[in-house]
């Protein structure tokens, strides 16, 4: 089933908020028909719209890998401990994610090191090309200091940085190739392979620099540097008004519509813990979504295996 056949099953979207989930969010409001009711944070806090959706599993999530089976979600986190894991959820159509459509696990390290590197919004980009849906956007248009679309897109995930930059750039290179298939050679997919093509690596220091600073300053106020919030409403349990500008910004330049600023959205608050897995809690996960006893409601494995505290989760 494609992207847009499965988003026509259920249209409403929850989306992070950052820059990488907020225009994966508008992009899929306007190529694939969806309604943003909710955000989340990629932490402890999910926000809903009650008059759209009841439950916090009622929604697709965008940019944030969601435990239950039954919730369809559009992400790119390690979600898989191994091959067997793997196996188990990649019979499921409702996880979407490079790194489930191209095995790449928590272990071995190997598998680890190989895994996507870029933004859900680029894999959303290319999937959406893939079904001959025409993008188009003017990336010529430039912003605070001469910062253009094409830049703010490749901010997303560090996407700029980590194909130019990075160590992990080679890799980036490969999955870069890899959506020019998907994608079937797609016009916006060209573009932004294009030009990273163009950068070198002073170039992409600066761009990150000039974005960052302009993401994070007046009247955005993004409390990351790229571009995110971790608290959104304010005591009306609406938008804060910067948070308001900056979707509103970000939905201008792609030319979709902005949220309703009047909307008021309820809080649901959970925990969030760092571990290192032991093998029976590995096992848990694979066969009951649980870590002690506890059902998990969203978790990624956010270092390799090495590292202490690689594997986070959050508990409602």
């Amino acid at each position: 089933m494609s992207i847009i056949d499965l988003l026509k099953i259920n249209n409403k979207i929850i989306i992070n908020t950052d820059i990488d989930g907020v225009l994966s969010g508008l992009l899929l409001q306007k190529y694939a028909g969806c309604e943003i009711v909710g955000f989340s944070n990629s932490d402890n806090a999910v926000w809903i719209n009650q008059k759209k959706i009841n439950s916090i599993y009622d929604a697709v999530y965008i940019d944030m890998f969601v435990a239950d089976p039954k919730v369809v979600c559009i992400d790119q986190h390690i979600v898989t401990c191994d091959e067997v894991h793997w196996t188990k959820l990649k019979s499921n159509s409702n996880k979407i994610n490079p790194n489930i459509i191209l095995p790449r696990h928590h272990a071995p390290m190997k598998s680890y090191r190989s895994k996507y590197p870029l933004g859900v919004l680029h894999f959303i980009i290319a999937l959406i090309e893939r079904e001959g849906i025409p993008l188009d956007f003017n990336f010529n248009t430039k912003f605070h200091k001469d910062i253009s679309l094409l830049d703010l897109f490749l901010r997303a995930d560090d996407a700029m940085n980590t194909s130019v930059v990075s160590n992990f750039k080679d890799n980036a290179i490969l999955w870069w190739n890899w959506f020019t298939e998907l994608s079937r050679n797609g016009k916006v997919t060209s573009q932004m392979i294009s030009y990273l093509n163009e950068l070198n690596e002073e170039k992409v220091v600066r761009i990150k620099q000039q974005t960052s600073q302009f993401l994070k300053s007046a009247p955005f106020y993004c409390e990351s540097s790229d571009g995110g919030y971790k608290s959104i409403l304010n005591d009306k349990n609406q938008l804060h008004e910067n948070v308001m500008e900056y979707f509103s910004f970000l939905a201008k330049i792609i030319e979709t519509k902005s949220l309703n600023s009047e909307t008021k959205f309820i809080a649901y608050k959970g925990k969030t813990q760092r571990i290192s897995l032991t093998p029976s809690q590995k096992n848990e996960l694979m066969n009951h979504n649980a870590i002690n006893g506890q059902k998990i409601f969203s978790y990624a494995f956010i270092w390799g295996e090495n590292r202490e505290g690689n594997f986070s989760y959050t508990v409602m």
